[in-house]
């Protein structure tokens, strides 16, 4: 009947029948043969695979060492450090069929190196099965003093979870949250910080920034009024400090404009649009002079009647000059090209865009020349003498009516009755006119 068993239950119940037998007599702790304590292992040699006999012979010899250490009250001797480039090998069986086994084998080796006293280790995992015959290969650090390969044996179970395990020398691929930075600071910009970024030299961008910071935190639709104001500080700040005509400072400004996002918006236009269209919109306004209409002196106390009206007189002195000073910016943007920016950008620049950019200054030059205020001519010298610097060459129309105009300011210069004014329309007269003969040649 014996035969008619399969050959893994009677493996299994003859190697239950040795092991019984053998732990009895080692549990008798008596004398007996060799022959006889052999039996039971022998039987189950005869039975087992050749590659199994070796982990079998193991096991006996552990089990009668241990017996006979226990009996003659001898501890088990300390393990031995082990050597330079000795492999310590430390296997981890599980609770499982032996015979059975095909769990693979994480081989761990881990470098040691000593340098300026320091200790570094730099560990390195291959993945074997316990079925190869040899390791995978692991190139050495040139460092390398000492080596410790130690190989763990892990169950089945686990043979997903290792080789999901990555090597301890390089970092893991999953993906990081973003570090999460301080919070930055809020950027506080005014009027005045502003007026001094336009006066200082930093970056373009920097300046489009503070800007556009400012222009956010004005109620629309007018939302970039605050920087077109701090801009005019700028401008003015720059005059009385060496009497410099705005020209660099548009340029900065129009090159900051050009950073402006869709977030900016003035009047309808978003972006870089914004920034000329603010522009030029404070300056058409900017363009009619309205002087301070005098009270009625129906107080009865003539000391507060002359308070107010040296008041008015002194307002009226401030907004003059502030009247001077737009003009001095109308004829900046004339040069610059701020008005050519409200034309259309996606075509190159004809006779149509050219000419829609000068209509307003053109009507303002012609109407300031009969005002009554000598403020009025002061400004309008200052666009004519722009529109003649960049007017185009060999029209010969255009030049007779620069002519013309030249003839009608020359006459208001001379009934002038304040002479700072008055040199004011002479630089800028002199000026106009040598350009207006270069005009003549193509």
């Amino acid at each position: 009947m014996q035969r008619n068993l399969p050959w893994r239950e009677l493996r299994n119940s003859l190697y239950a029948s040795a092991s019984h037998r053998l732990r009895k007599l080692n549990s008798a702790r008596t004398s007996i043969p060799s022959s006889e304590r052999f039996l039971g292992f022998s039987l189950l040699m005869t039975l087992t695979p050749q590659y199994m006999v070796q982990q079998l012979y193991n096991w006996f010899k552990n089990s009668v060492g241990r017996n006979r250490r226990k009996a003659e009250g001898k501890p088990r001797s300390s393990r031995k450090t082990p050597e330079k480039d000795m492999p310590i090998q430390v296997a981890r069986t599980p609770a499982h069929d032996p015979w059975m086994d095909t769990s693979p084998t994480i081989s761990i080796e881990r470098d040691f190196t000593l340098s300026d006293n320091t200790l570094t280790s730099s560990p390195t995992m291959t993945n074997t099965y316990s079925h190869h015959d040899s390791p995978a290969a692991v190139t050495p650090s040139p460092t390398v003093t000492a080596r410790l390969p130690i190989h763990v044996q892990y169950p089945i179970a686990s043979t997903l979870a290792n080789a999901l395990q990555r090597s301890p020398s390089s970092p893991p691929c999953l993906p990081q949250a973003p570090a999460l930075l301080p919070p930055a600071l809020p950027v506080i910009v005014t009027i005045a910080s502003l007026t001094e970024a336009f006066l200082s030299n930093i970056d373009v961008a920097l300046l489009a920034s503070q800007m556009q910071v400012l222009a956010l935190a004005e109620p629309p639709p007018l939302t970039l009024q605050p920087v077109i104001f701090a801009l005019f500080q700028a401008t003015s700040s720059e005059w009385d400090r060496s009497n410099t005509p705005p020209n660099t400072l548009l340029t900065r400004f129009l090159g900051a404009v050009r950073y402006f996002t869709s977030a900016v918006c003035h009047a309808g236009a978003t972006g870089p649009l914004a920034g000329a269209l603010a522009l030029q919109m404070q300056i058409r306004k900017s363009a009619r002079w309205t002087s301070t209409a005098a009270r009625s002196h129906t107080e009865a106390n003539p000391a507060s009647s002359m308070s107010l009206e040296l008041h008015r007189i002194t307002a009226d002195r401030a907004r003059r000059k502030d009247h001077m000073q737009w003009a001095r910016i109308h004829s900046s943007a004339i040069e610059t090209g701020v008005f050519a920016l409200g034309c259309d950008m996606s075509s190159p620049p004809n006779i149509h865009d050219y000419t829609k950019s000068r209509v307003f200054s053109d009507l303002f030059v012609q109407d300031a020349i009969w005002e009554e205020d000598e403020v009025e001519w002061v400004a309008g010298s200052f666009v004519l003498r722009s529109l003649i610097r960049t007017a185009m060459r060999g029209d010969a129309v255009i030049r007779r009516h620069y002519e013309e105009l030249l003839v009608h300011y020359e006459n208001r210069w001379k009934v002038m009755k304040d002479e700072t004014r008055q040199a004011f329309v002479t630089e800028a007269l002199l000026s106009a006119k040598a350009h207006l003969a270069s005009l003549a040649a193509p």
